[in-house]
């Protein structure tokens, strides 16, 4: 039972007390398979950028939670599918590409660009096979500016509704989103669970000790680094420290002069974030995606404003990379002491942790109708 020890209206009195959720929530894997469930499978997921949709028969794949999906262009738009065929259930379309057809490499069934089945080697010896019965199951697809977005849910709330104040938050920074053209893609894997990886990245009390070179660039001072949750998004921003833009740090850092004057990082529950960092006009997207009970995957997009300089794009990703890789060590660390089950709970600093407790107020919401399952 997934609240065999506590009931959810006591993990969120403790909650407000900040007492953490218990160990074993994000070791045991049956726990992940309710988050796959109640969480993955209602949410709305990043898949890529609109501009790689441009023109008929472009396609993009991605997961929600770990159903795999693709989005297509069509006569008619955008159209989103589960991307499993009918016959076997193998994967049809993979990366990203332009495509007259979306065809299983398995047995060659092919379907057309609207998701129906056309063809299928031999089905003329099988009249129980009905073509039109058999076309790919759909999923609901939306934009966010130039971002696409998918959820498995056909009824869930309009995209706008639920992160349509990012755009507005970052309008307001200097980054216009739908200028920005995307630089590179990279998958990751890191061995820690996606809620570890997550609120860790809800938090910079740790910046002090573990990010030396991200806080001698950004003013990550309590009074100075602002945390705000509103509905579905959960927000940090921090300002550029004027010691930074003199170029009078300790450790070197890439050039943070430029338009972007602040930090900005979203978290668009449940597990993709947005990240802009001073300097020239950037953006960065982040997609956590949980691999089992100890692991998460996904992937990193990085875009820029064009005309960047080629320089300035290096040494941001790789301070951005420096700083996943502290990260890494943290919440590897952090998973391994989770492992062990003692404590079984832990404490937070709620005034500097608060984004923390709203997240894991919200994963234990979205388990409630689990009990007794």
């Amino acid at each position: 039972m997934l609240f065999s020890e506590e009931t959810p209206d006591e993990l969120l009195a403790d909650l407000d007390r900040g007492i953490s959720l218990p160990a074993h929530w994000y070791t045991d894997s049956k726990i992940t398979e309710q988050e796959l469930a109640h969480i993955f499978r209602s949410s709305w997921h990043y898949v890529g950028p609109a501009a790689q949709l441009a023109n008929r028969g472009d396609y993009v794949t991605g997961q929600a939670g770990r159903v795999p999906v693709v989005v297509v262009r069509n006569d008619q738009g955008l159209s989103a599918f589960i991307n499993v065929c009918r016959h076997r259930r193998h994967i049809i379309m993979k990366g990203r590409g332009q495509a007259t057809s979306l065809q299983c490499p398995y047995h060659a069934w092919t379907y057309d660009l609207q998701g129906g089945l056309k063809r299928a080697p031999r089905a003329a010896a099988g009249p129980e096979l009905r073509l039109e019965e058999l076309g790919l199951l759909p999923a609901r697809v939306e934009t966010l500016g130039p971002f696409v977005f998918v959820t498995l849910d056909l009824q869930a709330r309009p995209l706008a509704d639920c992160y349509g104040s990012v755009l507005q938050q970052l309008a307001k920074t200097g980054v216009r989103p739908g200028e920005l053209e995307c630089h590179s893609r990279e998958e990751w894997r890191f061995e820690a669970n996606w809620k570890t990886m997550i609120e860790n990245y809800l938090e910079c009390y740790h910046c002090p000790v573990a990010h030396p070179g991200f806080s001698a660039a950004i003013d990550v001072r309590p009074d100075r680094y602002k945390l705000h949750a509103d509905g579905l998004v959960f927000s940090q921003a921090g300002e550029v420290r004027p010691s930074a833009l003199e170029g009078k740090t300790r450790l070197p850092l890439y050039d943070l002069v430029g338009e972007i004057k602040e930090s900005q990082y979203y978290l668009l529950w449940p597990n993709t974030t947005i990240n802009v960092n001073p300097g020239f006009p950037n953006l960065s997207i982040d997609v956590w995606i949980p691999d089992g009970a100890n692991a998460t995957k996904g992937f990193s997009e990085q875009y820029f404003a064009p005309g960047v300089d080629a320089q300035f794009a290096r040494d941001l990703i790789a301070f951005n990379k420096q700083v996943a890789h502290e990260d890494e060590t943290l919440t590897d660390s952090v998973q391994r002491g989770l492992l062990g089950g003692l404590p079984g709970r832990g404490q937070f600093l709620v005034s500097s942790e608060h984004l923390v407790v709203g997240f894991q107020r919200m994963v234990v919401e979205a388990l409630r109708d689990t009990k007794g399952r």
